[in-house]
């Protein structure tokens, strides 16, 4: 059975709570609902990746590609994470992890995987550049499809 997104948010905001408690945990919430809202704002791009998957996982994928654009966990003694998924081409990977290591005090290299901490994202300036971000992989996915 596949889960709907507000069944989705609710498990992972409950997987946050175990790890984050008061105010912290406000502020990674609406940061997560930033996520959301972005992506369901482009339904001609994103769409809610339904597939079952442990309560702490939330994704969302290109519409005509189905492959996940991000997603983000909630780990054991670990604030969550966002990850970015992008096609296999090198200057797509380098401008991510160029936005991510610009945000974040957790440098990754060249062949880590690329994630965020939500942390990280609480800073307007972060999320505005990730979701930037987010809008290209789209784009990009979409214009692909188009063009094969």
């Amino acid at each position: 059975m596949s889960r709907t997104l507000p069944a989705a948010r609710e498990a992972f905001v409950a997987a946050m709570k175990r790890e984050t408690t008061g105010a912290e945990l406000a502020r990674l919430v609406a940061v997560l609902d930033a996520l959301i809202k972005y992506s369901v704002a482009r339904p001609q791009a994103l769409s809610f990746h339904v597939a079952d998957s442990a309560a702490g996982v939330l994704a969302f994928a290109g519409v005509e590609t189905k492959s996940i654009v991000w997603s983000a966990r909630v780990a054991r003694g670990d604030a969550p994470k966002l990850e970015i998924h992008p096609p296999a081409r090198p200057e797509t990977r380098a401008k991510v992890l160029e936005t991510f290591n610009a945000h974040s005090r957790e440098t990754l290299a060249e062949r880590d995987r690329l994630r965020i901490g939500f942390g990280a994202l609480k800073n307007a300036a972060a999320l505005a550049a990730v979701q930037v971000l987010l809008g290209e992989l789209a784009s990009a996915q979409t214009t692909a499809v188009g063009a094969s």
